[in-house]
């Protein structure tokens, strides 16, 4: 279903042996006499390549760790970051742009039996825990199990919990496996040796390879955490990878250091190398700081996050800053959410969509480059994509349709007569802090009235994702990014408008979006091997979110991402988080 690129998981150990001339003439930081390699070219080639050892990488964020606990985190930047020290089954290969899955802690894909609802992986040899206890296929289970059903479930996403276990069966619906144990699943994930774990799912699932690069596979020992109930492990997980943690600040810092343990043999296509000495992030940096210490050289990349606008044309116009830049499509989109629970008659919703001007939202989030503007959810770099015309800016016609909404459902507008609510966006996330209050000026234009307000990054779920928390607050808009899990229809739009994103701890679907519509084409699709029928009924599914107004989606990201010119093996990896390729970073002496 995902189209392969021509260099395989090998190719990368070539590239940087090759350490080219041409890609390695930079010179220091960002304020070097020597250009960087050259702009916007990480996502189609390996940059300064190199296999050289030690030093520093400094990485910075403006944002903080939703979670430390690789299981529970739901971000792109700390699945990104996380994969320096955990180890899942199944990884995306080491390629520019590159989105082929192959096996990591897995020796390859699962092996389908049973008309496709039994998967089997084998464990390498040879991998260990930090502590140099081997990994056994228990411990992965384990991963997964901790993860899907216990009192931790909450930011992290749901697809073993969805995939695995029946719908609305008691035995799973509040369960924790710290408490009651996980014998239940003897039968749905079975551990016959150390080596082997076979998944037997209700019904037949074609991308569940896919699912196994989730940071919910990466290895969580089974006898100490048990016991623990997850509570040291959550402050300090024991590593997989090639780094382990040397030491966390929440909130501040979080520092790496290679891991003595790790068995390279165990690790043959070295989807897991460890080049620096340390591996310093820094958290919560204020935007603007952290834009500073990036350009001026201090950092070597944010873990994330695009450059603010503020400091497009600075970069753009600098030829040497210019040189260490990257703006490149990451098949995400910005949106937000219309809360349906809250705002519950479509012609109201339909208002708000007709009401937003998306070009004045487009120039608050980088203009030309940040992106397109967008008119439904599935990207461009989606397999199967259709671009579709929705809803365009025309306040007359929202006009119309808020007081056909009046009409019909007056108790939707306050004593006054007008619809209010409130539009939430990230605290120190000044582009869509403006979004939101360019949003905020186009609804006013219609009449309806709206406050901006702000949630701190590593709990916004647990706000505009709380059903009843955003209703009783009127969290009516929560603006965002989004990138698929993976790339297809399933990837991008399950937890973001189905059912399945639905949590009482913490959803994904803020528009609480729950269409018997959307659903039974969501089943329908996943229940066909033939990848034209699903990507059509993927798209059926965005038409229909789109004329539920459940979401207005507001650009087709492009992301401008500033790279120290000392950094050697610099990639954008665009199915794994869409940034750079954390895991195989060096720098320069």
């Amino acid at each position: 279903m995902i189209p392969k690129f021509a260099i395989r998981a090998g190719a990368l150990a070539a590239a940087l042996a090759l350490a080219l001339s041409a890609c390695g003439s930079s010179g220091g930081g960002a304020g070097a006499s020597a250009l960087g390699p050259g702009f916007d070219l990480a996502s189609k080639q390996v940059l300064n390549p190199s296999t050289k050892t030690g030093g520093t990488i400094n990485l910075i964020s403006s944002q903080s760790f939703d979670s430390i606990d690789p299981g529970v985190t739901y971000a792109a930047q700390t699945w990104n970051l996380f994969r320096l020290f955990a180890r899942p089954m199944m990884a995306y290969e080491h390629t520019p742009g590159g989105n082929q899955i192959v096996g990591d802690l897995a020796t390859g894909p699962g092996r389908q039996s049973n008309g496709g609802k039994t998967w089997t992986y084998t464990l390498r040899d040879n991998a260990t825990f930090e502590d140099g206890t081997p990994i056994t296929s228990t411990d992965v289970r384990w991963a997964i199990e901790r993860a899907n059903w216990s009192y931790l479930v909450g930011n992290g996403p749901t697809y073993f919990h969805n995939i695995l276990t029946p719908p609305n069966d008691p035995r799973f619906t509040n369960l924790d496996v710290y408490k009651s144990g996980d014998k239940m699943f003897d039968k749905i994930i079975e551990t016959p040796n150390a080596q082997t774990i076979t998944f037997n799912l209700p019904q037949a699932f074609g991308e569940f390879d896919y699912v196994m690069t989730l940071l919910q596979t990466a290895p969580v020992e089974h006898a100490l955490d048990a016991k623990d109930t997850g509570v040291t492990y959550g402050k300090k997980p024991i590593s997989t990878g090639a780094y382990k943690i040397l030491s966390y600040d929440p909130g501040k810092e979080l520092k790496l250091v290679p891991n003595p343990a790790y068995n390279q043999v165990s690790d043959p296509n070295k989807m897991h190398v460890a080049l620096a000495d340390v591996v310093d992030v820094q958290l919560g940096v204020d935007s603007a700081e952290r834009d500073q210490r990036l350009l001026d050289g201090q950092a070597d990349a944010d873990v994330g996050s695009a450059l603010t606008v503020a400091n497009h044309a600075k970069v753009l116009q600098d030829s040497v800053l210019k040189s260490q830049t990257d703006d490149a499509a990451d098949s995400s989109i910005a949106y937000s959410s219309i809360n349906t629970q809250l705002i519950t008659d479509v012609s109201c919703r339909q208002a708000i969509e007709y009401a937003v001007d998306k070009n004045t939202v487009l120039n608050q989030l980088g203009g030309q480059w940040g992106g397109t503007v967008a008119t439904n959810l599935l990207t461009s770099g989606i397999p199967g994509a259709v671009q579709f015309p929705s809803y365009t800016y025309d306040p007359g016609k929202a006009k119309s349709l808020l007081a056909q909404c009046k009409a019909s459902s007056p108790g939707l507008f306050d004593s006054s007569g007008t619809l209010n609510f409130k539009i939430a966006a990230q605290t120190n996330a000044p582009d869509l802090q403006n979004a939101a209050t360019a949003i905020q000026s186009s609804l006013a234009g219609v009449g309806i009235s709206t406050q901006v307000t702000l949630f701190p990054f590593g709990q916004y779920s647990q706000y505009c994702g709380n059903e009843a928390y955003s209703k009783a607050h009127r969290l009516g808009m929560c603006l965002a990014n989004w990138g698929p899990d993976w790339l297809t229809g399933y990837g991008m739009l399950d937890q973001l408008v189905t059912a399945n994103g639905i949590s009482a701890t913490g959803s994904q679907n803020y528009a609480f979006l729950d269409d018997p519509v959307v659903n039974s084409l969501e089943k329908e699709a996943l229940s066909s091997f033939e990848p034209s029928t699903q990507q059509q009924d993927w798209v059926k599914i965005d038409h229909r979110v789109m004329d539920l107004a459940a979401v207005v989606p507001l650009m087709d990201r492009h992301v401008m991402r500033f790279r120290s010119a000392r950094l050697t093996n610099v990639m954008i990896n665009q199915a794994g988080s869409g940034g750079y390729d954390l895991s195989v970073l060096g720098v320069k002496s």
